[in-house]
């Protein structure tokens, strides 16, 4: 064997070792870079620092944004994010996890739902991106359809949770081919309507120790009020006027400023007052703002002790928050909402209409029996 021959199989032989080594790094590399079952997807996901969320499919985009303390949803209404949503949204995001990995091709993403909103027409999944507020994208994947369990994974369950019946959901990360299997739930749409949180106040009837219109005042405790002297109002017009405040909710809502005159003032128990500001007119909408203040309530000569106390700045601090977060918009509510809401006294004080037919007109009240022929027995 010549020289010649010899460098060459010399280096036919290195080139392999080459090789060799250079796939067994490639091989720890790809190993390292293997994303573990069950860990976390976003190792440092900045949960409190998220300025921006956007989800959409190929029918429709929500875009949520962080403006200081407050969430908005960006649709031209400007309503405030429903908390609790995006909460549980920024929650499974911080706590998802990887999961089985799915061997589909590009064309089965569809019916995982988890192809590109831009890249099909129907039945694409829902991209949801967050954003940190220089712009840096924290976080991007597709939420594809929900697995269910079989009904022989049901069976012997126990009692029925509808949580139960839910594997987890399809996911699949912007800029990965796979997709995979998580245990998250996420309960999301791209419909802005379900981010809107448009509930303007809410309370419970007996917490009510006064109310002032524009020409009224009721006082009293447990949802016994009167006006002055003692005289009583109308027990139905009165629970009209009340039954809105239980749950008052709102169609929209903006940040613009509009002129109101009725006005009707509400205090409860524990000392927390909400003015309402209303502006209704035939033929226009109906808007209303909504302020809270807060004067401890009379506790007689008794000393106040330190749990009142602590009540007292608990209740004041809700006040203020809720200015912050409800007393800056301008709501449109519906029209009948707005009569039930800003009525004079002449209709709180009107006659209570006595039932047809009752005793109090002097009249026994007639039965489904009256008009029968009595039977003798046999």
């Amino acid at each position: 064997m010549n020289i010649k021959t010899t460098l060459v199989l010399l280096l036919a032989a290195l080139l392999g070792l080459a090789g060799i080594f250079g796939y067994r790094k490639y091989q720890e590399m790809k190993e390292a870079q293997k994303r573990h079952l069950g860990a976390k997807i976003y190792e440092n996901y900045p949960v409190n620092d998220i300025a921006r969320i956007t989800i959409r499919d190929n029918s429709a985009e929500t875009v949520l944004e962080r403006e200081g303390s407050h969430w908005l949803v960006k649709d031209g209404s400007n309503f405030r994010a429903r908390y609790s949503s995006l909460a549980e949204l920024l929650a499974n995001i911080y706590d998802m996890r990887s999961g089985q990995e799915i061997n589909v091709r590009r064309s089965g993403y569809q019916q995982l739902k988890v192809a590109d909103p831009e890249d099909v027409t129907t039945n694409s999944g829902q991209l949801v991106e967050t954003f940190l507020p220089d712009g840096t994208k924290a976080s991007s994947f597709i939420v594809g359809r929900t697995k269910a369990r079989s009904m022989e994974e049901m069976s012997g369950r126990g009692a029925f949770d509808p949580g139960d019946y839910f594997v987890g959901q399809y996911v699949r990360l912007k800029g990965e081919e796979k997709p995979m299997l998580i245990k998250n739930i996420f309960r999301i749409t791209p419909k802005p309507e379900f981010w809107r949180d448009t509930t303007v106040m809410s309370l419970k009837k007996d917490d009510v120790t006064s109310l002032e219109g524009p020409d009224y005042a009721l006082s009293g405790e447990d949802g016994d009020l009167t006006l002055p002297g003692g005289e009583k109002p109308n027990s139905g017009v009165l629970m009209r006027l009340l039954e809105p405040m239980v749950n008052l909710n709102a169609k929209s809502a903006s940040l613009e400023t509009k002129e109101t005159k009725d006005v009707l003032k509400v205090r409860l128990k524990s000392g927390l007052c909400y003015t309402l500001c209303g502006l209704g007119e035939d033929g226009s909408p109906c808007y209303l703002t909504v302020k809270a203040s807060f004067a401890a309530p009379d506790r007689g000569t008794n000393e106040v002790t330190s749990a009142e106390k602590a009540l007292d700045l608990k209740t004041a601090d809700e006040a203020e928050q809720y200015n912050q977060w409800f007393g800056r918009f301008l709501y449109e509510i519906e029209k009948g909402t707005y009569k039930k809401l800003f009525i004079n006294k002449e209709i709180l004080t009107q006659p209570e209409k006595a039932e047809e037919g009752s005793e109090e007109d002097g009249v026994k009240k007639r039965t489904p029996f009256d008009d029968m022929e009595e039977v003798e027995d046999a």
